[in-house]
């Protein structure tokens, strides 16, 4: 009976008897709220992660993506032995989406967050080095979703409960926060978005055979669509004016490039002309963006209006479920990237050289080797 009340609720969600008392139509969030009260779950629980004090000056810190629950685990102890201060997490953190006979207290989710657990590897790397989290698309609950998935205000509360989200983050929708570390002439701001909780509707390219090699999304030109919707945008705007000598803006999907149909800012350029608009506005000429999701990683570099340094995006994808071999460049050109196309399991690391005022961004193998570096003068 538990499946059958959510999909109940839902398929009143649109009816016109089943109103608010100002009379608008609940949306599936509001019907679905009682039978998520009602459920007595026990969500999984991330092993326990040390804390990383808000006076550490950061010198070296490593992210990356995608992480197959089900598969090799290796890379923990790789990237535990560049010895990084923290670790960042950027989406995909498990593959828990939703599948056709799922309900909506998405036990797919919640049963790949365990298997997560129980892998001896991250247990290790979980206890050793701190971490920061968002999602994306697969740990948010179903492929390529947004702000319309129906489940949404569950995939967060299992999200939270797993990864011990903070107050800040609990106190409001979506998993979107910031932190600050370091004295002032040191200090780095963690600026981690949330690219799914609010956002629009992806729009589609007319069904075709054989299908697009690249994806079969379009820009999405609606003037009300959002990638971050509006409190978001408010809060980003005010982090942005905090002081921070070098900024890191995670974004679960990539920021610059227009060489793909598949998930990214792409989708929506006039949310993306807003990002940088906002980034020229506050004169934030030290931000690096660091973007996951492809299954393969890169290094990609644009000049935005009022900016007088370039704006880099770091892709590292995936560190576990890689779809390539080698560098795939070639089917992607991209006159934005600066190196190769990597569809081999990779993570990212990062290592502030405050002294001449530069970042080095290293993409590395999972077995610790280099693949391709970039240096950024991205210190203000």
């Amino acid at each position: 009976m538990k499946y059958l009340l959510p999909v109940a609720a839902l398929l009143l969600s649109g009816c016109a008897a089943n109103i608010t008392p100002l009379g608008a139509p609940q949306s599936a969030q509001e019907a679905l709220r009682p039978y998520y009260a009602t459920l007595d779950a026990k969500l999984p629980k991330a092993t326990p992660n040390p804390p990383l004090s808000n006076d550490t000056v950061i010198t070296r810190f490593a992210f990356g993506s995608c992480v197959n629950e089900n598969r090799d685990m290796k890379f923990w102890d790789v990237i535990a032995a560049q010895k990084p201060q923290a670790f960042l997490l950027i989406g995909d953190n498990v593959y828990g989406d939703t599948r056709p006979t799922n309900s909506a207290d998405i036990p797919t989710l919640a049963a790949s967050y365990k298997k997560l657990n129980s892998r001896v590897e991250f247990d290790r790397f979980r206890r050793s080095i701190p971490m920061m989290t968002t999602w994306d698309d697969h740990d948010y609950g179903a492929n390529d979703a947004g702000g319309s998935f129906a489940f949404k205000e569950w995939a967060e509360k299992a999200y939270e409960t797993f990864w011990g989200a903070s107050d800040d983050v609990k106190s409001r929708p979506g998993v979107y926060e910031s932190r600050i570390f370091g004295p002032a002439g040191k200090r780095v701001q963690f600026i981690i978005l949330d690219a799914r909780f609010f956002r629009s509707d992806l729009a589609t390219m007319p069904y075709r055979d054989p299908a697009p090699a690249l994806g079969w999304y379009i820009p999405n030109m609606d003037s009300n669509a959002t990638v971050l919707g509006a409190a978001q945008w408010d809060w980003l705007a005010q982090e942005l004016e905090k002081p921070a000598d070098v900024r890191f803006i995670i974004s679960s999907t990539q920021v610059i490039t227009d060489a793909h149909n598949f998930e990214g800012w792409t989708n929506f350029p006039k949310e993306r002309a807003r990002l940088y608009a906002l980034l020229g506005q506050k004169g934030v000429n030290n931000a690096i963006f660091l973007t996951g999701d492809r299954h393969s990683g890169g290094f990609y570099k644009t000049n935005a209006p009022g900016l007088s340094k370039p704006l880099w995006d770091f892709t590292s994808s995936s560190l576990n479920l890689a779809f390539g071999k080698g560098d795939g460049g070639d089917r992607e050109p991209d006159p934005s990237r600066t190196g190769g196309f990597w569809g081999i399991a990779n993570f990212g690391q990062i290592d502030i050289d405050w002294a001449a005022k530069k970042v080095t961004m290293t993409l590395r193998k999972d077995d610790g080797s280099v693949i391709e570096t970039q240096v950024a003068n991205a210190i203000d």
